[in-house]
């Protein structure tokens, strides 16, 4: 995997964007981390839309994702949730469940 390329799908982008948009007060996030993971879930979300999706801003989110969901946040799924988001980047970091 390059710096700019993802394992998963578009779509597998727009699934975990809809989980964390619903997941909103379960990952354990103060005021202004949530503030920047929804930012960030905003990127993700449009990066994935375009047509052809726009591969590296949603690599570069999904990380974004994947460091605040992985380094601060400390809800009850915020682990599932990172866990998903290194299974779509490809490059095993973060991964907890197999």
């Amino acid at each position: 995997m390059t710096g700019g390329q993802i394992a998963g799908s578009p779509d597998d982008v727009l699934s975990l964007c809809r989980a964390l948009y619903d997941a909103n007060g379960m990952l354990g996030l103060d005021a202004s981390g949530e503030a920047e993971l929804l930012r960030q879930v905003q990127l993700a979300e449009t990066a994935a839309a375009f047509d052809p999706a726009d591969q590296e801003a949603m690599a570069s989110a999904l990380r974004a994702i994947r460091y605040q969901l992985v380094e601060v946040a400390d809800g009850p799924i915020s682990a599932f949730m990172a866990d998903d988001a290194a299974r779509i980047i490809g490059d095993g970091i973060g991964r907890l469940f197999s």
